[in-house]
């Protein structure tokens, strides 16, 4: 991409991220109106482009003009998880193999992974909005941007990928891009600890359930720490006694973001830290119970998605399979008008892998590494004991089975003195969610 283009792209991102100062606080009224505007826009599209929603529409007997706001949605019928999984073509919108865009793959910690297609004005789009969370951020950090930020995050995660899709298309002056490292979330406690106190960092970032485990650990040994400003986390649940930990014993201020492979900013936790700010300008959020209807505000339900921004993989009306908490009231005491859910989000169910000397690993870790062996469907890591490990793994239909790569691929993260038991099964136990935990961690249970 010329250097033109590039700075053209990065005045788009600017015009579209100037608003973020103001919208956010704009009139319930007029954010219901921004939403309705682009969901009839991505319905149209939808039922002109895209097979499912064309078969999806004229099953439930009614036009794409008849599908306004969130309420026409429930009138119809919702999506599952395993119709984009299994027939991802059938969401897809021709054409926009050719555009500029990413395509990305769900982390498949709900048992299978999922392929979408970005288009390039979504991309850009996610980019500018991420403003919202800098500016929430900036009474704890001080600054809105050219602060430090350390990720604990893997290589090629949909966010290192996402990142350098950015970087390759805009530029970003010195003093307003953040100064970014990461660390991979398989090492030693002790190496993350001493990445942390050599880079100094303002942020932590990383996955709830191990930067919890990671700061929990900082604690117990009473290790020294240079503390960064404020830990943020997402990608799964971080558990209420780390956060506590992290806040009252570390004194370091938690916050935590809500996005999906499926739409890539969904929400964020402002200042105030009492729940999730719904982005109703980038995607409508449905919390529905069991039979699908809408619930009233402070229960709980299920998360039923719609993404008003991406038009390469569309997603109307998905069953995302979080359950939430509605807020019994919109207004938050920070003043902003978006929606909020409360509490914390439950999503995924992953056990950490332990490993000498109290490190926890995450699944995310081990499972893209196992899931990208040919002729894996669906494999489910159980830890026995602190080097012993089985495998259940569900293998295609007439395919090479190879046992001994998955082997070596846990063995070159998890050491070589590991033992593993390959199990080919032909079903996963679901919980009672209807996900698959894909990370047993039976030591947890002694």
């Amino acid at each position: 991409m010329t250097l033109l283009t590039r700075i053209r792209t990065t005045g788009t991102v600017a015009w579209l991220a100037r608003r973020e100062a103001s919208l956010v606080w704009q009139a319930e009224e007029e954010l219901a109106a921004i939403q309705s505007r682009r969901l009839q826009a991505m319905v149209q599209h939808a039922c002109r482009n895209v097979p499912y929603y064309r078969e999806w529409i004229r099953k439930a007997g009614t036009e794409p003009g008849d599908l306004r706001t969130a309420a026409d949605l429930a009138r119809m019928p919702l999506v599952d998880k395993l119709d984009l999984t299994l027939e991802p073509e059938r969401f897809f919108a021709p054409g926009y193999e050719n555009k500029d865009g990413l395509t990305l793959l769900s982390s498949g910690t709900s048992g299978r992974r999922r392929r979408f297609r970005y288009d390039a004005p979504a991309l850009f789009e996610a980019l500018a909005a991420g403003r919202r969370q800098r500016i929430a951020l900036q009474p704890l950090v001080g600054r809105e941007a050219g602060y430090r930020e350390l990720v604990f995050n893997r290589e090629g995660s949909a966010g290192q990928q996402i990142r350098r899709f950015w970087e390759d298309r805009t530029v970003v002056p010195r003093p307003v891009e953040l100064t970014r490292r990461y660390l991979a979330p398989s090492l030693p406690f002790p190496e993350l600890l001493a990445g942390v106190n050599e880079f100094k960092p303002d942020v932590v970032r990383g996955i709830g359930s191990h930067v919890g485990a990671f700061f929990r650990w900082v604690a117990e040994t009473g290790s020294r720490i240079l503390k960064p400003k404020v830990v943020v986390y997402g990608a799964d649940a971080m558990l209420p006694d780390d956060r506590a930990v992290i806040e009252r014993e570390l004194g370091i201020p938690v916050l935590s973001t809500y996005q999906a492979v499926e739409a890539l900013r969904i929400g964020f936790q402002c200042e105030a830290r009492r729940g999730f700010h719904i982005s109703t300008d980038q995607v409508i959020v449905r919390v529905v119970d069991n039979r699908g209807r809408d619930v009233a505000p402070g229960q709980r339900g299920e998360v039923v998605l719609t993404s008003l921004t991406s038009r390469a993989t569309v997603v109307i009306n998905y069953r995302l399979g979080d359950i939430v908490t509605t807020a019994p009231q919109t207004r938050c005491t920070c003043g902003r008008t978006l929606p909020l859910i409360v509490d914390e989000i439950d999503g995924r169910l992953d056990d950490l892998i332990v490993r000498e000397g109290g490190t926890r690993v995450h699944a995310l870790t081990i499972l893209p590494r196992l899931q990208a062996v040919d002729g894996v469907r669906q494999v489910q890591v159980v830890q026995e004991d602190l080097d012993a490990f089985r495998l259940r793994v569900i293998w295609g239909r007439g395919c090479d089975e190879q046992p001994a790569e998955l082997v070596r691929r846990m063995s070159a993260v998890l050491g070589e003195r590991i033992r593993v038991e390959v199990e080919p099964v032909k079903v996963l136990a679901q919980e009672p969610s209807g996900k698959v935990k894909s990370v047993f961690c039976e030591l947890d249970r002694q």
